[in-house]
């Protein structure tokens, strides 16, 4: 069975072991499998306005970044996660105002870990399939993308946490 659910949002490896530790597990014994795609977009605008509007344009699905998780599992209940992180590059940040340029940094911080939370839920569903033994994964699947949902509407696709750029 394979699932997976987007949520509007490079390997690195200190998040991998922070959240396997966080959900209780060493490296060694993280399960289920996860693998992390980091994908980027270009923008090249140097205002924090025209950035926004850039963002809007090429962003994936109308977002500035985006994560989308997939789940699968087998009949012997083998589990992986694969969580896709799409963000936003600047191909020359030495072009922005230094002013401009502090903020993009601190935006592009703020939006990884808005990010991060979504691909956690992908990671708990996986979890959870697991703890059933891969019973009633469809409907484990639904909660979590439910929660993503939720995330973006009591955040408001991350700005009540700093991912703001002005």
């Amino acid at each position: 069975m394979k699932l997976s659910f987007s949520g509007a949002g490079f390997r690195h490896p200190t998040f991998v072991l922070a959240l396997a530790v966080m959900l209780g597990a060493t490296m060694a014994e993280a399960k289920p499998k996860i693998s992390i795609v980091e994908k980027t977009y270009a923008v090249d605008a140097t205002t924090a306005s025209a950035l926004v509007k850039q963002m809007g344009q090429r962003g994936p699905n109308g977002y500035w970044a985006y994560t989308d998780w997939y789940v699968n599992w087998t009949g012997n209940c083998d589990l992986s996660v694969k969580i896709t992180y799409t963000m936003p590059k600047h191909k020359n940040e030495a072009k922005l105002d230094p002013a401009v340029r502090e903020n993009w940094k601190t935006f592009l911080v703020a939006l990884r870990q808005h990010e991060e939370k979504h691909g956690t839920h992908g990671i708990q569903a996986a979890q959870e399939i697991e703890k059933t033994k891969c019973a009633n994964g469809n409907a484990v699947i639904d909660k979590w993308s439910k929660q993503d949902k939720v995330l973006d509407k009591r955040t408001d696709h991350g700005k009540k946490e700093g991912v703001v750029l002005n």
